[in-house]
């Protein structure tokens, strides 16, 4: 029996059907299965998923060696961000103690404080996913430190 080959489309390239048919049976299982490796934003998850991985990692943001939180030229402060409808409920976010200038620098370098966020999982109640489960994995902006930059402006 000869293989038969369709390149009809640009994206199907000049591949055997067989070949063709099993990509896209692929592609849909990777889409309709849930992999460790694909987000789960949105999905309705139990209390007890990952709840103290959360917390260690957030523990690990905020107690940084030596209170370089201090010492750093551009200084900032930890600030409880509580929301009790949230996995953690308590996340500490930094607060840059200036907007505008580094402590210790000559202004003549025009330098700036920055602040930096990253998007950190969380688990928030979600009424749509009850009875089963009552949270849903989410991404929340979170300011983690600040740093001293060259101005855009200077």
């Amino acid at each position: 029996m000869e293989e038969q080959w369709i390149s009809a489309s640009p994206c199907a390239g000049s591949f055997p059907l067989s070949v063709q048919l099993l990509c896209v049976f692929l592609i849909c299982v990777l889409a309709l299965h849930q992999c460790p490796a694909m987000p789960l934003s949105s999905q309705c998850v139990d209390e007890s998923f990952c709840t103290s991985s959360l917390q260690d990692y957030y523990s690990q943001l905020v107690n940084l060696p030596s209170h370089i939180n201090e010492r750093s030229l551009a200084t900032w402060s930890y600030v409880e961000n509580i929301n009790l409808d949230r996995i953690p409920q308590v996340i500490h976010e930094a607060s840059c103690h200036t907007s505008h200038t580094c402590s210790g620098f000559d202004h003549a370098f025009a330098l700036e404080t920055i602040p930096v966020s990253l998007r950190v999982p969380v688990l928030k109640k979600n009424p749509a996913c009850f009875p089963s489960a009552s949270y849903s994995l989410e991404f929340e902006l979170v300011t983690v430190a600040c740093i001293c930059a060259i101005s855009r402006l200077g």
